[in-house]
């Protein structure tokens, strides 16, 4: 099991290092990103129950969502064509379902 480990270890080392991204660097960016991404979901909540502008809160949110990805974009280098659509695949996706969770919130904030 250890070898195992130490080879997929050893690939995605070498893999970032091919697409000149550090996977340590884009594991921490994507976890990371978790908290301030939901602080951020809820600041909307709050700040639409205030009647207050939600516009600083939104773009903070989506910063926050696609901070892995940009980090990719940016940085990567030689990246393939199709990791380019699976990430705007998957921002699109979770895109859409932070929107439906925002208004689920804001729904049941109404209530």
């Amino acid at each position: 099991m250890t070898e195992l480990l130490e080879g997929a270890w050893i690939y995605i080392k070498e893999l970032g290092a091919q697409h000149n991204v550090n996977p340590i660097l884009f594991g921490v960016l994507y976890i990371g990103s978790i908290p301030p991404y939901l602080g951020s979901m809820a600041w909307i909540v709050r700040n639409y129950k205030r009647d207050i502008s939600i516009a600083l809160p939104v773009i903070s949110t989506l910063f926050f969502f696609i901070l892995p990805a940009l980090y990719i974009a940016v940085f990567g280098r030689d990246v393939a064509w199709w990791v380019y659509i699976i990430i705007v695949f998957l921002l699109i996706f979770g895109g859409y379902t932070a929107v439906k969770s925002i208004r689920i919130r804001l729904s049941q904030e109404s209530d």
